[in-house]
């Protein structure tokens, strides 16, 4: 592979529905080089790499690879000029039917008149996989893969092709430090071969770590291209969103009475979690700390009832109770916001309103017949309240960035005054804008005296806004501390199995 592969985008614009989501954007990218593309939430990235890898037709402008003009306008154009994407939401590009060979063969396998031939198909996802260093079963069924797995899968997709320029969408997202760390060799690997790497992120640091070069979009516009080695931490913050982020958190909350909400005892499942015992009082943010394979997926999901689990004992609001399914937990005002909104938590290709109608009981409709304009006026109220940008409540799902679809996952919890929120990774595949944003709406419903059970991976995030935080290792948890005096390295210490001082 050459390092002189050059890739450029020339003025490219796009609109969906007379919104202008690009306006005359240039980006370049060098073959042998790691460049980060960053902006806020809304600001392009998305669609810009979207353009690039064939999903738009109706696009104005050029695309050049060394020099000379190509005509992308399907995903198949893309691959074959040596252009890849490996998106955020994994479980879209992938067939969880299928296994891991065929899925990573699968646009082999999917050409006209193909022949299956199994062994060259499991070898030559042997070879596709080689590079990236890791130990997966080729004939395991995508289903029953992990989120890092199902990324190192579509990424093995990528290399089995003459692949040029590659675009990683929030690549880390799913991972927990060793995982990114690992990734980043791969990465690095790359781009001594020479293949030219987009690498989205909102996790600054990261792009410090890996990136050479960083392009800024803000509101669909180029903003700057520059040299990373030239950027701090703060310069990059102001460049993303036009002006100084003052202050990430929200102002210390005052202490909460000791007024139980809900409480488990012995909570366990069939996978992994092992006698979980916690207890979350009125107006609190409980902190659930861990990495990935903690289990903090599992627990939100097992106190929402969304899987099987069984208790000792169990209290809401003074009432015996133990999860039994989703509609149970609804209706008792326990609710879910989570991890793979995409898959578990919207509509992606439904309104605004839709979404924010669905979980709303029997309060528009009657008789068998949903009331449109209530519902539209409610999705206005939510709108405005929780600052979601967008055209209108008609807008889908699809059409809004990362943060603005959390927005809405949460949003449809309002219309039935839920008293216990449960989130988990709320700001995952958000920027540093949007997270403000979120941190300020969860910090509104504690003052409002709802529990909020917030699990996240992000240490910072977890020290910046909770009151008590419980550490989950290997299922269990090892560690509770105060919120106020807990530090990333004391919870890094105690989610990595380190015992008590």
């Amino acid at each position: 592979m050459s390092p002189s592969n050059r890739l450029e985008m020339r003025d490219i614009s796009i609109a969906f529905g007379g919104f202008n989501a690009l306006t005359k954007v240039e980006f370049a990218l060098n073959g042998g080089q790691i460049h980060a593309l960053t902006g806020a939430n809304g600001a392009g990235k998305s669609t810009l790499m979207a353009v690039l890898s064939g999903a738009y037709d109706h696009y104005q402008g050029q695309i050049l690879i060394n020099g000379t003009e190509v005509n992308i306008r399907t995903p198949r154009d893309a691959k074959l000029v040596g252009i890849h994407l490996v998106q955020q939401e994994v479980d879209v590009a992938l067939v969880p039917g299928l296994s891991v060979a065929e899925n990573i063969m699968l646009d082999k396998l999917a050409e006209p008149g193909h022949i299956y031939h199994w062994g060259d198909i499991y070898r030559q996802a042997r070879i596709a996989l080689a590079p990236l260093e890791i130990d997966i079963d080729i004939r395991k069924r995508i289903e029953q893969c992990s989120l890092a797995e199902k990324q190192q899968v579509l990424l093995a997709r990528a290399l089995s092709h003459h692949c040029r320029f590659l675009i990683l969408d929030e690549p880390t997202a799913p991972l927990d430090g060793q995982e990114s760390a690992h990734l980043f060799r791969v990465v690095k690997n790359l781009q001594q071969q020479g293949m030219g790497v987009v690498f989205i992120s909102h996790r600054i640091h990261e792009l410090k770590e890996i990136c050479d070069q960083m392009t800024v979009l803000r509101d669909g516009h180029f903003i700057c291209s520059e040299a990373m080695e030239t950027l701090s931490g703060e310069n990059i913050v102001e460049k993303m969103l036009g002006h100084h982020l003052e202050e990430v958190y929200p102002p210390a909350r005052p202490a909460v009475a000791d007024l139980p909400l809900l409480r488990v005892t012995g909570l366990h499942d069939d996978a992994i979690l092992r006698n979980i015992s916690l207890c979350l009082r009125k107006g609190e943010i409980l902190g659930i700390a861990g990495l990935a394979g903690a289990g903090k997926t599992e627990l939100c999901k097992a106190l929402f009832g969304a899987t099987p689990s069984q208790l000792q004992s169990g209290e809401l609001r003074g009432q015996a109770w133990r999860p039994k399914d989703p509609a149970d937990s609804v209706s008792r005002g326990v609710v879910l916001v989570p991890e793979e909104r995409r898959k578990e938590g919207i509509f992606i290709d439904e309104s605004i309103t839709m979404n924010l109608a669905v979980s709303a009981d029997f309060r528009f409709s009657r008789f068998g017949f949903f009331n449109h304009h209530k519902a539209h006026s409610w999705a206005q109220q939510i709108i405005k309240r929780l600052g979601i940008r967008t055209l209108g409540p008609a807008q889908t799902l699809r059409r809004l960035s990362g943060g603005n679809q959390q927005k809405v996952a949460i949003g449809k919890w309002l219309c039935n005054d839920a008293e216990v929120l449960i989130f988990d990774e709320p700001t995952k595949g958000v920027d540093i804008k949007a997270k403000s944003e979120l941190f300020v709406l969860i910090d509104q419903l504690a003052r409002q005296g709802k529990g909020v059970i917030y699990a996240s991976g992000e240490f910072s995030e977890l020290v910046g806004l909770c009151d008590r935080i419980c550490v989950l290792w290997d299922g269990k948890i090892v560690a509770e501390l105060d919120g106020h005096q807990a530090t990333e390295e004391t919870l890094l210490h105690y989610s990595t199995g380190g015992a008590s001082a």
